[in-house]
């Protein structure tokens, strides 16, 4: 099966997607929660939700565990060690998936879904097309 490569920053961590599953265009989402943010430095996270069966993870990430979620639920975060990329992360909402982080990839297909909308930033419009949800959906 074909499979799309990316790499953090320094590219000690490289995560191999398949191409089924970066078809699943309803897996890309655009998270705008405080965390998100924080962990990517950014306006928003863009990331794909896929089977860990899809994913390859080559070298090795360090964890760093989100307790200050809105589910009270801890969050594994994975990162680069050596250049700060964030990686990936899991969700007990999402069991046997991960949320792969798209900046890694060179392409990057257009999300379907924007999550805890009432945080992004108001100068920030609306991706045409994608449903929109306030908080993480249930």
């Amino acid at each position: 099966m074909s499979s799309t490569t990316g790499k953090c920053l320094c590219g000690q961590i490289s995560v191999s997607v398949t191409q089924e599953a970066l078809g699943a265009t309803d897996k890309i989402v655009v998270c705008h929660c405080k965390n998100c943010r924080q962990n990517n430095g950014s306006l928003s996270a863009v990331d794909i939700i896929t089977p860990e069966s899809s994913a390859k993870i080559t070298g090795q990430p360090k964890i760093y565990e989100d307790t200050n979620t809105d589910s009270g639920k801890p969050m594994p975060r994975a990162f680069c060690g050596n250049c700060g990329s964030p990686i990936y992360r899991t969700s007990p909402s999402f069991p046997g998936m991960l949320i792969i982080k798209l900046g890694l990839f060179d392409e990057i297909p257009k999300p379907a879904t924007e999550v805890y909308c009432k945080r992004r930033p108001t100068w920030v419009k609306a991706i045409d097309g994608a449903k929109q949800f306030d908080t993480m959906p249930k």
